[in-house]
């Protein structure tokens, strides 16, 4: 029986986090949800509505980093990224109209605002969105 001296421990250890982190978007469900799954969230609940939703992917998401899909209705826009990070950059540029939760980001008036736990919001109800394991 091999034993593995502390240092070597801690080699395969960091390793190992580093490969798992890389591959954290393909283990998060919330990785895959698209802006249909947010509108379809929507779609039930009257105190958030989501009226004539539009495809604006190609204007809006074509100068912004990362953004694959974009959808504006009457009240709301959703857009979906490929990285947390362009994401959470896209919501601060929207300052206070902008709301990001994980890959996808929300906007809308006061949005960065509306996480109210008492409340269904908008904010609140994607934050809350596949998120049980």
């Amino acid at each position: 029986m091999r034993i593995l001296s502390i240092e070597r421990c801690v080699a395969v250890a960091v390793l190992a986090t580093v490969a798992l982190g890389g591959c954290q978007a393909l283990l998060d469900s919330r990785s895959t949800m698209r802006v249909e799954h947010v509108l379809d969230a929507f779609a039930p609940q009257e105190a958030l509505p989501a009226t004539n939703p539009r495809d604006v992917t190609r204007e809006e998401c074509e100068p912004v980093p990362g953004c694959t899909e974009a959808v504006r209705t009457d009240q709301i826009a959703v857009f979906r990224f490929d990285d947390r990070e362009d994401a959470a950059d896209f919501a601060e540029s929207l300052g206070d109209d902008g709301h990001q939760s994980d890959w996808i980001v929300l906007e809308y008036p006061d949005a960065a605002f509306d996480t109210d736990e008492t409340l269904l919001t908008y904010a609140g109800l994607v934050d809350g969105m596949w998120t049980s394991h």
